[in-house]
């Protein structure tokens, strides 16, 4: 699962601009890690709440990912919260699937900094492409 993981993100020509490392892949849970590159920050060396979003979305729909009959997915709804300033790496973004339905899954993501300090949150859903045949 890793593997494919990777692959997503290296065929993703949005995401392969970001340097993710894939962690725990598990049906329904997923971790990755990235460093804080001068290229996801904004003035004040803080990371771009864009970026955060961007990093926090990626992780959940990966995360709808890791179960076998999901060929592709897209997002329908994102909340975040913004709880403090990620200044420091590298990041750790752990995604779980919260519910799994035929045609739509829900996410709980969390964002870490360097020191371990929770500084995004989000809940999200995601729509499931399944394998032609499923």
């Amino acid at each position: 699962m890793k593997e494919a993981i990777l692959n997503l993100l290296k065929s993703d020509n949005f995401l392969s601009n970001i340097d993710f490392t894939v962690g725990i892949t598990e049906p329904g849970r997923l971790e990755l890690s990235l460093p804080l590159d001068k290229k996801l920050l904004r003035p004040g060396d803080l990371m771009n709440g864009g970026a955060v979003m961007t990093v926090l979305d990626a992780a959940g729909g990966l995360c709808v990912m890791t179960f076998g009959d999901v060929a592709n997915e897209v997002t329908v709804n994102m909340n975040t919260n913004f709880l403090r300033a990620v200044t420091k790496g590298p990041l750790k973004v752990t995604a779980q699937v919260t519910k799994r339905g035929r045609n739509i899954t829900f996410c709980k993501i969390d964002l870490h900094d360097g020191d371990g300090k929770l500084c995004a949150e989000a809940t999200g859903s995601w729509f499931i492409v399944r394998p032609e045949g499923l």
